[in-house]
């Protein structure tokens, strides 16, 4: 089996295709990230199941995106009823955030699509997700140790050109209204979380750190909180140690983060995989663009499993939780429609 990724940045009129015959390359921590250019793809946590793995970049090719009138979004989201089982886990997690153990967790869970897929429909899948979401990082790749994955992802992760870097701090949700109605004490709560986690990740390690936002953002139906840091990395800090200081982010994990990772590895229904990872191109063309394995799908020939989470704070109630993490599924939920 190759090894492609297919990949559209946001708002972009073309997009490219990495493809390899080989093997993936296996990185052994994500602080190798950076050494080698290629399309690089990333767990939440690696393990021996989730390796961390480059495509390597054998053969480049780029197309002219399709035009298309995209404009209108389906949005199927109704009254729902919670899962038992997600209400359960939701009471662990917000009682430890309630009781002072964490200012935030991330819950997450999945949902499995039964729907016949062939690989000869990956880039039909890919060309209508990027029509449907031109403001957001489409990316599809497929390897034999990662599974075949459509993400279409709001979240830059580290973005840039040799060492003049950008990344965000992305969090608080709200469906898309127009004129954007007024943020709640917990989404601004939850992004000050996040913008303040990573300004204190990056400002030992770079320098001319700028700092823009919180703005409102659109991601297809949804609305976001972000802020955006421009910096330069400092002569002797590497892109892979950058990004073991910033990954998982608290938009993705919790806070602290160490004791986040545990307790959400303990007690999630899932195994997260490469959901809420990271991934993109590394190098090439002198540029990386990384962005978190957010609004994504698992893809197998008889089946989508598609993921999504929320951010967990004092003020998050069950029904609001699940309803948002079932409003991000759409966002892949539409493609297949």
């Amino acid at each position: 089996m190759k090894c492609f990724a297919y990949y559209r940045l946001p708002y972009a009129d073309q997009f490219t295709c990495i493809e390899s015959e080989s093997a993936p390359l296996i990185l052994d921590s994500v602080e190798r990230v950076g050494e080698s250019a290629g399309f690089l793809v990333a767990p939440f946590i690696s393990d021996a199941d989730h390796p961390i793995v480059l495509i390597r970049p054998e053969r480049i090719s780029y197309e002219r995106c399709k035009t298309a009138d995209a404009a209108a979004y389906h949005n199927k989201v109704g009254a729902i009823t919670e899962n038992a089982e997600y209400s359960q886990i939701f009471k662990l997690f917000h009682t430890a955030v309630t009781q002072g153990r964490f200012k935030k967790l991330v819950l997450a869970r999945s949902k499995n699509i039964e729907t016949a897929i062939s690989p000869e429909n990956y880039k039909a899948i890919f060309e209508r997700t990027y029509l449907l979401y031109p403001r957001l990082m489409i990316m599809l790749f497929s390897t034999p140790l990662t599974g075949t994955w459509i993400v279409a992802s709001p979240e830059i992760l580290v973005d840039g050109a040799g060492q003049n870097l950008h990344t965000i701090a992305l969090a608080g949700t709200m469906p898309y209204a127009e004129g954007y109605p007024e943020w709640s004490g917990k989404n601004k709560a939850e992004q000050n979380v996040v913008e303040r986690y990573i300004e204190n990740v990056i400002t030992p390690l770079c320098t001319q750190v700028t700092k823009d936002g919180p703005v409102t953002m659109r991601a297809g139906n949804l609305v976001h909180l972000r802020t955006d840091f421009r910096f330069l990395l400092e002569s002797g800090n590497t892109l892979g140690k950058l990004i073991t200081q910033l990954h998982p982010t608290p938009a993705i994990c919790g806070i602290p983060k160490d004791d986040a990772i545990k307790f959400i590895q303990t007690n999630e229904s899932l195994s997260r995989g490469y959901y809420s990872g990271f991934a993109g191109p590394v190098g090439i063309n002198n540029e990386t663009h990384l962005y978190v394995s957010l609004r994504c799908a698992k893809l197998s020939p008889s089946s989508v499993t598609l993921f999504a989470g929320g951010g967990i704070m004092p003020e998050s109630t069950v029904q609001s939780e699940w309803l948002e993490t079932e409003r991000k599924m759409e966002t892949i939920g539409n493609v297949l429609k």
